[in-house]
């Protein structure tokens, strides 16, 4: 009889332990039926709805606690934010509360799961932010069309212009590819997926995978650096030397509204970083100017513009931030050269304008199939690195250069059925809505043409958002820009 009460009692203990927890998972954690309340002191608790989206905390912290990302870093770093799973007990919620060791580390990319209890202090609210709308012009159709380099059943290649953000942000609007890469499905059932990423005043190839097993093939030979080769061009200021390596660990660093790389010991936090490079031309105008040919074996931020400015002394055209750092060190230290000299800045501004854009372009891409073929691609110059070459006489050797990649494409969009009738089919689409003046019989070169005229006729807008240069290009041309090696 003395046994039988024992497991009584054994039993009732674990159903009553039980039942909290079910009451836990279903009301907040201060008010349990049958439990001993508890205040939540200076903190506030929040339940994610069963039915909400996939969140992650940062981001759902600028939206229901502080509008400031950095202060909600702070906030999960000191244990003044955390996340507790539904099936905790009132004991570990109390002790979490109390005692900040008993707290669960969390991290900004931390997802927050349905039911999860969410604790953050109960005073903080975001502040309202009043963004004023980017202001674009009017897309011509099919632009991004005829920006395709090379496509296979797995791969997707783009030519990103110059301008356009990948991905959407605070200040890009609505001119990031993201949004339009759904028009690139080609009978895909999703759209195709961003392998890696450019900055916004970047140029050049843009990898993108057609379905989810090229993404996670691509993701995984990254990671074990035997995918792809890149081949970077910029015009520096200064002379570099003929070739070599810039092994430079870089950290980031708060510079006003953005952040920066800076040179930092891998002692003090910096992360390792090595670009190689090699000088193609140079040129004795405006202090010297040199363009680079660079493969960036790890991808840290800016790292190309910091190896460039820091590493090799050597900012890049159209690269304020970076020159200005560059200017600074070469103020405080015994390293003079001429193109920081108030002449070459002078020449400079003359010769290609008083701000000009980012002499930076994802020149080539080298990646390797799932049938194990290398595949080469290259993107041509943008309009503003063409104009630069010009003015300094390289543009003989950028002909040749281009005709060489021309001729030695293995992929051409007038011979792809799919491009073909997307590029049909958004004339269409133009002519329908009342704003096209091509007939649907014409060519892709005849309506690019008139395209080109009516651009020439209007006259730009002040303060307006650069338009993607692909207008300019057939999709013949565009097409012969990639290379293939068996």
């Amino acid at each position: 009889m003395h046994l039988q009460t024992g497991w009584v009692a054994v039993w009732r203990r674990w159903g009553q332990r039980h039942l909290a927890t079910l009451r836990l998972q279903l009301e907040n954690p201060t008010h349990l039926p049958g439990e001993r309340p508890f205040d939540l002191g200076p903190f506030a608790c929040h339940r994610v709805p069963s039915d909400a989206e996939p969140i992650r905390l940062d981001r759902w912290l600028q939206k229901h606690v502080c509008s400031n990302w950095n202060a909600g870093q702070k906030l999960i770093s000191s244990k003044q934010v955390w996340v507790m799973s539904p099936t905790a007990t009132a004991e570990e919620h109390r002790g979490s509360v109390v005692i900040p060791r008993f707290r669960p580390t969390c991290q900004g990319r931390t997802p927050l799961k349905a039911n999860d209890l969410v604790y953050f202090p109960k005073v903080m609210s975001p502040v309202p932010k009043k963004r004023v709308p980017v202001r674009q012009k009017e897309e011509t159709p099919g632009w991004l069309l005829r920006r395709i380099i090379y496509k296979d059943t797995d791969f997707l290649v783009l030519d990103k212009p110059s301008g356009w953000s990948v991905v959407p942000g605070k200040h890009v609007g609505g001119m990031h590819l993201l949004r339009l890469l759904p028009s690139l499905q080609f009978g895909m059932e999703e759209p195709p997926r961003l392998v890696h990423r450019l900055s916004t005043e970047m140029s050049g190839v843009l990898l993108l995978a057609r379905h989810k097993a090229a993404a996670s093939f691509a993701k995984d030979m990254v990671a074990q650096r035997s995918f792809w080769k890149r081949e970077l061009w910029a015009v520096v200021c200064g002379r570099t030397p003929k070739s070599g390596q810039v092994s430079m660990p870089l950290a980031l660093e708060r510079l006003g509204k953005g952040s920066v790389a800076k040179p930092v010991r891998e002692d003090d936090g910096g992360l390792p970083a090595l670009t190689e490079y090699s000088s193609v031309l140079y040129s004795p105008l405006a202090g010297g100017l040199t363009l680079l040919s660079m493969n960036p074996y790890s991808g840290r931020y800016h790292q190309t513009r910091a190896h460039c400015a820091f590493g090799l002394r050597a900012p890049m055209v159209g690269d304020p931030v970076y020159y200005q750092m560059s200017n600074e060190l070469s103020t405080v230290s015994d390293f003079k050269v001429k193109y920081h000299s108030a002449e070459a800045r002078r020449e400079r501004a003359e010769l290609l304008g008083a701000q000009p854009r980012l002499h930076l372009h994802s020149r080539q891409l080298t990646i390797k199939t799932f049938a194990g073929k290398e595949v080469t691609v290259t993107a041509p110059l943008p309009t503003h690195m063409s104009t630069t070459f010009h003015a300094l006489g390289w543009s003989g050797w950028l002909r040749r250069a281009e005709r060489r990649a021309a001729l030695e494409s293995a992929w051409r969009a007038e011979e792809d059925p799919h491009v073909i009738e997307a590029l049909a089919q958004a004339r269409i689409e133009h002519e329908r809505h009342g704003n096209g003046s091509t007939s649907p019989g014409g060519s892709a070169a005849g309506a690019e043409a008139e395209e080109e005229k009516e651009e020439e006729e209007q006259e730009p807008a002040e303060h307006s958002v650069p338009e993607p240069e692909s207008s300019d290009l057939s999709a013949s041309s565009r097409g012969r820009r990639s290379r293939r090696k068996t």
